[in-house]
């Protein structure tokens, strides 16, 4: 049997390596939630992914990114479904998500 890992366990393990922020997709740039700060895809790396592809609460698969700023040190995590993928994101915001999803 394999060891299934939920979203729940993911955050939390996360939130332990010191991934404390919350980031949404903004067009062109990441946004932190909690300052509102915009960061670039030039200025993160992304250090960890996890994929959900076949969750019954979920009609699309969903990610999520354990994120670091190269600007300031900052750490968070970003969740979001394939669907947002396609809603007016840049390129290279695009590319660098997707990227990471092989």
């Amino acid at each position: 049997m394999e060891n299934l890992i939920t979203k729940a366990e993911v955050i939390i393990g996360l939130q332990k390596k010191g991934y404390d922020l919350d980031f949404t997709l903004n067009n062109e740039f990441l946004r932190c939630i909690q300052d509102g700060e915009l960061i670039s895809p030039d200025d993160f790396e992304i250090a960890e992914t996890f994929l959900f592809e076949n969750e019954a609460e979920a009609d699309l698969p969903f990610v999520i990114y354990a994120i670091s700023s190269f600007q300031n040190g900052v750490k968070g995590i970003l969740m979001t479904s394939y669907g947002a993928f396609t809603q007016g994101l840049s390129i290279h915001l695009w590319s660098k998500l997707a990227a990471n999803l092989n």
